[in-house]
């Protein structure tokens, strides 16, 4: 799998990722509840992209998975009780991480996330959060198996999908 930070020239090919990965999910068990043109949407690529914190991994060209990281904390995430302490500026929260299920069961989300971790710890961050939707059993598997520890479980606001519940998970980079 190659590695690489998305630029504008790959923004369609991520539109298009996610707008499968949406389609997808309306028929899977697991996963996220994101709805394309909501979360996540054009605009909102287009601004993660050019502030550099898209990665993609490429299968034979395809994209097959993509992570996309923030600098410090999410305003949703303020209640949880971390128990990583960091400065502001070295926290990066992970969203929107996904594998498509076209390349699932190939080891690829292990891979992602290293390259993630380590990518983030180059641009200085010390620790990375992220959360995952109560009952999505799989993506909590992954996420621990790759070094996060449980935080705790709040309810947050998603624009998309109202109050919902969610395990909140922290790894140190």
């Amino acid at each position: 799998m190659q590695i690489k930070q998305a630029t504008s020239a790959d923004l369609e090919t991520v539109c298009q990722f996610y707008q499968e990965v949406c389609a997808q999910q309306q028929g899977d068990e697991y996963g996220a509840d994101w709805h394309w043109g909501v979360y996540p949407n054009r605009d909102l690529l287009a601004d993660r992209i050019d502030n550099g914190m898209v990665v993609e991994g490429l299968v034979n060209g395809q994209v097959a998975t993509v992570g996309i990281l923030t600098t410090g904390e999410d305003p949703n995430y303020r209640q949880v009780s971390w128990a990583i302490a960091a400065p502001e500026q070295q926290i990066t929260v992970l969203h929107l991480f996904a594998v498509s299920k076209n390349f699932r069961g190939q080891g690829l989300a292990k891979q992602m996330l290293q390259k993630l971790f380590e990518f983030a710890k180059n641009k200085g961050y010390a620790v990375m959060h992220l959360d995952v939707m109560t009952g999505n059993v799989p993506a909590e598997r992954a996420y621990v198996k790759s070094g996060f520890r449980f935080a705790g479980e709040v309810v947050l606001h998603y624009e998309d999908i109202g109050d919902t519940s969610a395990h909140m998970y922290e790894r140190k980079l």
